[in-house]
């Protein structure tokens, strides 16, 4: 243990004299015989002391060892060491050192630091929190992560398909689309005439239907065209159903994002989140309703389902919004190839829809039931023009010879809404 003690703090504290009552006399001296002189006045004697007078032997030396010295004192140098930690202990880092040596628990703690100490229950409640939110962040960071790459991937999955579809060439001979019973097509019976086709390009920038061509050696040459380019999408969907048996058709919808393959499953759900490849992933593709028959004009209403993205890249039926505009309402048609030909709609109706309505629905009794369907689909259109905000209608009429096709998204609203897009058959080419 380091003890400290006080020695003189200067020389002026030496003109200060002694109270006399502090020094006690040898044993068997009188206190009055005592005279207290000062240094240069008495002789001390042999062993007395030369302050006190008595022996050195029995009284304490309280001169510290600068001033017998005759040294001046320093007044820096006022606490000094004794025991067994020396001065010199203290100047060659023993007592520093030793600080270093400490533990946490050599220091006892007082009564409010023991009391900060303990942990309260809002202070775990808190810690908790801290964990969940962390683990929310992270987990939703990764899931975010995950979703923009598998957007990426079906991004390129279907631009590869998109140019696959339009492109010229084929890598395998496309006599093999040809059906052997094509004649055999189940089908209208207006819509096997040829005399009116325009050519593919026409057809795809909106050209409407003339008519009054007449035939002779031009129709024959638009017909050789028109065949031409059907034939490579039936060869182009032929190969497409090597890849994946469930294809059914691929859709285009001109001056939109829409230009999907479209596949038929055994439900509604797998291609909710299963691309067009079979493999998994949340952007799904547009896909029939697999009540539909596989030839399109079996069906009264035949219905493609699709997510509605707002992605550039991957829209899917993000764009069925835009036929709430006149100008989308009023001048777009939509083609849907199968490997029975190219069947060409018109919209008619575009309105917003809870999910069990039956805008989506399948199977008819009868013709009857179907008319009034679709009648009154036409009535639920919500397109309207927005110079003057009225509804827009074709007014169509429909009859059992008619055929509807219908679009179907989700709002990205409320999770029960949807929107539903109705188009009117207006033409096919088998042949």
């Amino acid at each position: 243990m380091l003890l400290f003690r006080a020695g003189r703090g200067s020389e002026d504290d030496e003109s200060v004299p002694r109270d006399p009552e502090t020094i006690k006399p040898d044993a068997g001296e009188s206190p009055d015989e005592e005279e207290f002189l000062p240094e240069s006045a008495a002789e001390p004697e042999d062993g007395e002391d030369p302050d006190t007078g008595s022996d050195s032997e029995d009284a304490p030396d309280d001169t510290p060892a600068d001033e017998a010295s005759g040294e001046e004192s320093d007044p820096d140098d006022e606490l000094f060491f004794e025991g067994e930690d020396t001065d010199e202990d203290f100047q060659s880092g023993v007592f520093i050192n030793s600080l270093d040596e400490l533990e946490e628990e050599d220091i006892p703690l007082s009564d409010t630091a023991r009391e900060a100490e303990r942990t309260s229950p809002l202070e775990y409640i808190r810690r908790v929190m801290f964990w969940v939110f962390l683990a929310a962040f992270l987990v939703s960071s990764a899931l975010l992560i995950r979703n923009l790459i598998q957007k990426q991937q079906a991004a390129k999955i279907y631009r590869d398909i998109q140019a696959e579809f339009f492109s010229t060439g084929f890598s395998f001979d496309v006599s093999e689309a040809f059906r052997t019973d094509r004649s055999q097509t189940p089908g209208l019976e207006e819509d096997r005439e040829q005399r009116t086709i325009r050519t593919m390009t026409e057809l795809l920038d909106g050209a409407e239907n003339d008519a009054d061509l007449t035939a002779g050696a031009e129709g024959s040459e638009e017909k050789r065209v028109v065949n031409e380019d059907l034939e490579r999408k039936r060869a182009f969907l032929q190969n497409m159903i090597r890849r994946n048996s469930d294809v059914y058709g691929y859709i285009i919808v001109p001056n939109t994002g829409i230009s999907y393959p479209v596949v038929r499953g055994k439900d509604n759900d797998y291609y909710l989140n299963h691309a067009v490849t079979g493999e998994y992933n949340p952007v799904g593709c547009v896909f029939a309703d697999y009540r539909c028959e596989s030839s399109v004009t079996k069906n009264f209403n035949t219905v493609f389902y699709g997510h509605n993205i707002e992605n550039n890249d991957v829209g899917m039926f993000h764009d069925v919004t835009l036929f709430f505009q006149k100008e989308y309402f009023e001048n777009s048609y939509i083609y849907v190839y199968t490997m029975d030909g190219l069947y060409i709609y018109e919209p008619f109706a575009v309105y917003e829809a809870a999910y069990d309505d039956e805008y989506f629905r399948v199977g008819f009794a009868d013709a009857e039931e179907f008319i009034a369907f679709a009648e009154e689909a036409q009535t639920l259109s919500e397109a309207k023009d927005p110079a003057t905000h009225e509804v827009l209608s074709k007014n169509f009429t429909f009859t059992d010879r008619d055929r509807i096709l219908t679009l179907s998204t989700c709002t990205n609203g409320y999770y029960t809404q949807r929107y539903a897009l109705h188009a009117k058959l207006i033409r096919t080419i088998l042949e």
